[in-house]
């Protein structure tokens, strides 16, 4: 058997180039504005990710003023921001459908999330009052046990 292996034989180790990005060495190499736009997107993903989760921050807070399902789904609401991100879209060149579609899925999800802290609140409000009123109940049993009323 010959030692010298076809492209075929050689195992993904072999493929994998010098800088470990697993690019074939035997491949031309990425123009490097390539790259600088690469870094240019990654960098800009990084600061969205950041004003999105600022966002998440304040609808958070924003959903402990809310007390029920309408007031978390607001329909009027969601229509009234992605008609102005569309016009924001469209004022920076941007085309308005992916305005659109990425804040009609990241409103999803925040109505998601504001649901599941409505019920949250609402489930820890009744545990409270259930827990409130076993309190008062043992409250006014030693009370009367004080006052020499025992059961």
């Amino acid at each position: 058997m010959s030692t010298d292996r076809t492209n075929a034989d050689r195992t993904s180790a072999d493929r994998t180039g010098a800088d470990g990005t697993g690019a074939d060495p035997s491949s031309p190499a990425i123009d490097p504005r390539i790259e600088e736009l690469r870094l240019s997107v990654d960098a800009l993903d990084r600061r969205i990710v950041g004003l999105l989760a600022e966002r998440t921050a304040v609808v958070r807070e924003l959903t402990g003023f809310k007390r029920d399902e309408e007031t978390v789904r607001s329909p009027g609401r969601v229509e009234q921001v992605v008609a102005k991100v569309r016009g924001l879209a469209d004022e920076h060149g941007m085309p308005p459908g992916i305005a659109e579609a990425t804040y009609r899925t990241l409103i999803d999800e925040l109505t998601g999330m504001q649901m599941v802290l409505l019920e949250e609140r609402r489930a820890a409000a009744a545990a409270a009052a259930a827990a409130g009123s076993v309190a008062g109940a043992a409250a006014g049993v030693a009370a009367g046990v004080a006052a020499g009323e025992g059961p």
